[in-house]
């Protein structure tokens, strides 16, 4: 093989008879083992069905030459010389099979009188590594063990090999004893077990990959993965991996920008699964082969960033679901701007809606992919997880009072191995498409804008129709960005702009928008809203505190602002954050629903509209504490009824009850919830003891607290009874006592 060329096509037998192949320090560990997303076997898969067209033709061209050396022994002189000639053409066909490029680079103590010099191998470090296994793995079952240790030149005693991963002295003591100690396949199914394998060898990723997790569900290492496909194989595989397995082997030292192409990739390490038939695609364009230096520089970079915010709690973890994810998002977004829309009555293609669900079935269209595009978004991605971060410092400036700045997760980079959630995609796509669109125009990027843009798709992921249909308004994002092009940065500005979708601009994002756009304080009113918004009962949604504050304005004619919004969000709140306290005081509002035996609280409590008359009430009304607002407001009610034999006479549970819980917070002690806030109606004379203190038109009901479920069948609890009612004491004036009260 000659040495001066820079690029050529090479069986693992024609490189390893020319080089060394070292895999430097600052590589990757070797992880194919682990097979995610299946990689190795589809890998094995893929050799297999190559020797099986290999043997097809090599059986085919058998049969050409038995009727060739016949026609031969028949010939005359003439015709010999070309029967000879087409069976030496025969005799050279091969099948085989090219798995891409491996790019190497001299390292600085090259001797150029070296028999086999060493190389660095700088990308094809996982398919080599594999490769080498899978040989090592047929040797030993194909009994050629002498002949895998003289194709890599393997040295016992000096510990050398022709490929070893020797600046890591872990790894490469493993493939030492390794090769030295194993003689038969049981030894390979054994490995763990040997006296040879050393503890500390279980804490090398690299060992770990080759021979599998024995506490793992499912088959991983890469030598219990080629025993699973191959053992059971009568082929003969050997002779054919070692031949007709090829590279494009590139040598970056060959080339004037080898030097700087060696620093950028020797970071990278792992070839992604996906990626592998992606990229050879993507480099056959005329365009991308011209620079093809240039591009595949880029490539690795590419992968090297998702390698740097891979998962780092996993020792295993690679780059391959972020950079594999990246390829989605281009697809997502490139077949958007394609317009290749969900499937819908008109008959749409369902591939994008299986694109953005995140179907494992289908394969990424490659039609929507480009070189270009890639560059594109991962010059958003780049900008929104990298340059972002470090810049909203001095915007939190202006925030001191907001703390939730973390919208844009770093773990979707490393991402779970089905990719992001369709919510997740719809927060995180239209942000990388209005950056990108930023970008390509040339335009500078105001972050407290792109925080703003951010912040509003991280709200709206609460919304019912986004939660419901979140594909579909993953698209109406996408337009929304598109509309607001590169003139209106301001997420305020698509209040006036044409064709934004009604389900994302929908009458309370539209009202916060059209607020924050005229207040003078943007920013203030800006921390009240998010703060609302990021309150759990919330779920995204203020309007009803913003008609709150809309009521104040009316009332004492004053201009919406945050001072006024503020106000009337603390008296709101207040009541919330006194939920157990003052819970009770509702029992005789539109909080509480009869029906028969039942007294149920109300769904969307926190917006029911005598909820929000009382937060009303208690904004006119800050001064007094919150026990002296309600105290008002229960004597208030007392004092509706002239005398005790009125009260005694009440029919409505609601009242009741009311009345119950006054007498025990008040009179008798405290009233204990236990989470129990809906009641049951119960009829009971079986025990004196237990007693109402209400006529009831002849039935004895008393009241019984539970949670979710209650029936009559299953008999009164005492324990979620109401106090005074399993207490009764008939010599005591309930109700006289609390009109005295009321009055006092």
């Amino acid at each position: 093989m000659s040495k001066n060329k820079s690029m050529e096509e090479v069986s693992v037998e024609q490189l390893i008879s020319n080089y060394n192949l070292v895999v430097p320090e600052i590589q990757r560990e070797y992880v194919w083992g682990l097979n995610t997303h299946g990689i190795l076997e589809t890998f094995i898969s893929d050799i297999k069905e190559g020797y099986k067209s290999h043997k097809k033709d090599q059986n085919k061209s058998n049969k050409e030459l038995e009727v060739l050396n016949k026609l031969f022994l028949q010939a005359d002189n003439l015709a010999k010389d070309s029967i000879k000639k087409m069976i030496l053409e025969l005799g050279v066909n091969e099948n085989p099979i090219n798995i891409g490029f491996l790019y190497s680079y001299r390292p600085d103590y090259y001797v150029y009188n070296d028999r086999n010099e060493d190389v660095y191998l700088i990308d094809g470090q996982q398919r080599f590594t594999t490769l080498f296994f899978m040989l090592f793995y047929l040797a030993i079952k194909e009994n050629r063990k002498e002949d895998f240790i003289e194709l890599f030149r393997f040295n016992k005693e000096l510990e050398k090999i022709a490929f070893d991963y020797r600046v890591r002295t872990l790894t490469h003591n493993f493939f030492i004893d390794l090769i030295s100690n194993s003689h038969s396949v049981e030894d390979l199914n054994q490995i763990q077990s040997k006296n040879w394998f050393l503890s500390n060898y279980k804490n090398d990723i690299t060992v770990n990959s080759i021979v599998g997790n024995i506490k793992s569900n499912s088959l991983t290492g890469t030598l219990p993965i080629l025993d699973y496909h191959f053992n059971d194989d009568v082929n003969k595989y050997f002779d054919y991996v070692k031949t007709q397995i090829k590279f494009w082997h590139f040598k970056t030292e060959e080339t004037s920008q080898g030097e700087e192409l060696y620093i950028t990739m020797n970071s990278r390490g792992q070839q992604l699964a996906d990626n592998e038939n992606v990229r050879a695609r993507l480099f056959e364009e005329e365009t991308i082969r011209a620079n093809q230096l240039e591009w595949s520089e880029k490539w690795e970079n590419w992968q090297d960033f998702f390698w740097k915010h891979r998962n780092k709690k996993d020792i295993n973890a690679s780059a391959d679901n972020g950079f594999n994810e990246l390829l989605r998002w281009v697809c997502v977004i490139e077949m958007f701007d394609n317009n290749i829309r969900l499937e819908d009555e008109e008959g749409y293609s369902t591939d994008l809606k299986k694109l953005i669900k995140g179907d494992s079935s289908l394969k990424l269209p490659i039609k929507y992919l480009g070189i270009q595009k890639i560059e594109h978004l991962m010059s958003a991605v780049k900008y929104l997880f990298e340059t972002l971060p470090n810049n909203l410092e001095k915007i939190k400036e202006g925030y001191s009072l907001y703390k939730n700045f973390n919208l844009i997760s770093e773990y979707w980079l490393s991402s779970k191995e089905k990719g992001l959630t369709q919510i997740e995609l719809f927060r995180l796509l239209p942000i990388l498409k209005y950056v990108s669109i930023r970008l390509q125009d040339g335009k500078t990027i105001d972050d407290l804008q792109l925080f703003r843009l951010i912040r509003f798709f991280y709200n709206l992921r609460q919304d019912d129709t986004v939660g419901k249909t979140p594909d579909v308004q993953l698209l109406n994002a996408l337009d929304l960005v598109s509309i607001m092009g590169i003139d209106n940065d301001d997420i305020t500005s698509i209040v006036e702009l044409k064709g934004v979708s009604k389900s994302l601009l929908n009458k309370e994002e539209s009202k916060k928008l059209n607020y924050l756009k005229s207040v003078d304080d943007r920013t203030k009113l800006e921390t009240w809203f998010w703060i609302s918004e990021d309150h759990t009962e919330a779920k995204g949604k203020i309007s009803h505190i913003i008609e709150l504050g809309e009521r104040a304005c009316a009332e004492f004619d004053l201009k919406f602002d945050s001072e006024l919004y503020l106000k009337v969000l603390k008296a709101y709140r207040q009541l919330i954050l006194n939920d157990a306290k003052i819970w009770g005081n509702f029992l005789n509002t539109k909080l509480y629903n009869v029906n028969n035996d039942r007294i149920q609280y109300a769904y969307s409590l926190y917006r029911n509209e005598d909820y929000l008359d009382c937060a009303y009430e208690r904004y006119l009304n800050p001064v007094d504490t919150i026990e002296v607002f309600f105290e008002k407001k229960q004597k208030q009610f007392i004092k509706e009824y002239a005398n005790e034999k009125e009260m005694f006479e009440e029919e409505s549970y609601k009242k009741q009850l009311y009345i119950y819980y006054i007498l025990n917070t008040q009179i008798k002690g405290e009233w204990v919830w236990d989470g129990n806030w809906n009641f049951g109606a119960f009829n009971y004379e079986m025990d004196s003891s237990y007693k109402s203190l209400f006529k009831n038109n002849n039935e004895n009901i008393i009241f019984q607290k539970y949670n979710q479920q209650w029936r009559y069948s299953y008999g009164y609890n005492p324990q979620n009874g109401i106090y005074t009612q399993h207490n009764y004491d008939e010599q005591y004036n309930y109700f006289q006592e609390l009109i005295n009260w009321a009055n006092k």
